[in-house]
């Protein structure tokens, strides 16, 4: 209760354990307000005494013998024997809710593994740089690819991989400057944005870099190789951020090309393309001609064999027939900005696979490029809707990896499908920080356990134990986990003694194309 002066006329016990010692004068509780905020809370208070209104103001305090707080007062007007005397109210302590919105709107955009700005802010920053450029304020992109680092996974386990991710990061940040941005793109593919500066600046960075990790990056692992290579292109007026993505990208394979761990700024000769002219042909045809079709793998209950759902993956032939790797055009396919068109294709074909096979249900991966695109969650939508069968059957999968540095586009996804009947599924979980996140999210059914959370069922009688709490995190949330990645028979009876209900691998099954024939077969094998 505060007075028309400003003195405090009452405060509960709890109240008063915020503040110092309270000398009854005018304004004297308001020492609890941090110093470079003390002037406006005042004001915002007198102003609400003189007009005799209610006012919420929040402000961060500094208690005796406790750490920083962030309190929001809550005031409105009272009257004694019918005369405004002041403003009367409560004083909530929401120190916690501000940290989780710190840190939700830090995950929208950072990379959880490394930290470093995601995709999203890249072409947020990448926008404003080519603005900027209009007005002969230069600014420079570098596009970086981590070499060989499949071999080194494949060599030392994906935890050393993703350690040799955050190793780059760390260098990223130690070789740019304040104004410069440092990204992960995805997978092994980073970027700089660097503000301000010329090419001849840039090429002096990235050969610091370069050298940097040739000494502490590329020594530790030699037997895979393990490298960076980079391209360079300058931010120009009236160059779209998509061109100047492909010139960076060009630059970078060519880097590639003359032996890798090198690095070659864009000329004119090296063209507009960041891969062979000849696949992003093929790309475009492969979309415009059907040339993209589904294989499925299904997910199964390990004490029975019934199949809980069947997983698509997407794959693209050429002119001739020939199976193009997904790791070879997925890449094009983002570079290009055909990601939605891809996503759209492979909806209509699990659709239509489900429609061929009545009863059976089929799962759709969401990358994070897909779900930062609201308009093709309304064409989502609105093909869900139009589809006539029963949504239930069609299962979503967000890796925890997409879904955390684009939280809130990725449960906008969530929201705006589930009510239609559609089911979803967290994919790849165990790889970031945001295990309570996530979790939370009541509209997710199944969590699938990454990779290396599941090897981690082959190794000590520790890490045994810390895959069998996850598990029980996860079912603790009302959630089944799913033991992806089963591909030893090994795996396969320790995800059994570690009580999971389900899994999905090669050593359960293949992906085959045709669906038919594989419910067929998981339904003989089931009986």
């Amino acid at each position: 209760m505060i007075g028309v002066d400003g003195a405090l006329l009452f405060g509960n016990a709890a109240w008063r354990e915020y503040l110092p010692r309270d000398t009854g004068e005018p304004w004297a509780w308001t020492a609890v307000v941090a110093n470079d905020e003390r002037d406006r809370v005042r004001r915002e208070i007198e102003h609400s005494i003189a007009e005799q209104t209610g006012l919420e103001v929040e402000f961060h305090a500094r208690c005796p013998g406790a750490p920083p707080r962030v309190l929001s007062l809550s005031l409105g007007p009272f009257t004694e024997t019918g005369e405004f005397s002041g403003l009367f109210g409560v004083v909530r302590d929401v120190s916690e809710a501000r940290r989780r919105e710190q840190r939700l709107a830090f995950m929208a955009g950072h990379d959880p593994l490394t930290g470093l700005a995601n995709r999203r802010a890249f072409e947020e920053a990448l926008e404003r740089a080519s603005t900027l450029s209009g007005r002969d304020v230069p600014s420079v992109l570098v596009m970086l690819d981590m070499d060989h680092l499949k071999r080194y996974n494949d060599a030392r386990g994906h935890l050393e991989g993703d350690q040799a991710l955050v190793n780059l990061a760390m260098m990223l940040r130690s070789h740019i400057r304040a104004s410069d941005l440092a990204v992960r793109i995805g997978g092994d593919e980073f970027a700089l944005l660097l503000s301000g500066a010329s090419i001849i600046e840039a090429n002096e960075i990235v050969e610091r870099l370069l050298v940097s990790a040739s000494g502490e990056f590329v020594a530790g692992a030699r037997e895979a190789e393990l490298g960076v290579s980079g391209g360079i292109a300058a931010v120009e007026r009236g160059i779209e951020p998509r061109v100047v993505m492909d010139r960076a990208d060009a630059a970078m394979y060519a880097a590639k090309r003359s032996g890798r761990h090198s690095f070659v700024t864009w000329s004119q000769d090296l063209g507009g393309a960041g891969e062979p002219e000849r696949l992003s042909d093929q790309v475009r045809a492969a979309l415009a001609d059907d040339g993209i079709s589904l294989v499925f793998q299904p997910v199964v209950r390990l004490s029975d064999g019934e199949v809980a759902y069947y997983e698509s993956f997407v794959r693209m032939r050429d002119a001739e027939g020939a199976l193009v790797p997904p790791g070879e055009f997925l890449p094009v396919v983002a570079r290009l900005g055909l990601m939605p068109r891809l996503a759209s294709r492979v909806l209509e074909l699990a659709i239509n696979a489900l429609e061929a096979n009545p009863g059976a249900a089929v799962s759709v991966n969401l990358s994070s490029t897909e779900i930062a695109d609201a308009r093709l969650l309304d064409e989502f939508a609105a093909t869900i809707e139009s589809a006539g069968l029963d949504t239930a059957r069609l299962v979503l999968e967000i890796a925890e990896e997409a879904l955390l540095g684009d939280l809130a586009d990725g449960i906008a996804w969530i929201e705006r499908l589930a009510p239609l009947g559609c089911r979803f599924v967290l994919d790849d979980f165990g790889t970031g920080p945001g295990v309570f996140v996530l979790l939370g999210i009541a509209r997710v059914d199944q969590v699938k356990l990454s990779r290396d959370v599941i090897e981690a069922l082959t190794g000590s009688v520790e890490s045994r134990k810390f895959v069998r709490a996850i598990r029980e995190l996860i079912e603790s949330h009302g959630k089944t986990a799913v033991a992806a990645f089963v591909e030893a028979d090994t795996i396969l009876a320790d995800a059994v003694e570690a009580g999971f209900e389900f899994g999905q691998g090669y050593t359960l099954h293949e992906p085959v194309e045709d669906l038919g024939a594989l419910i067929a077969e998981m339904s003989a094998n089931g009986s």
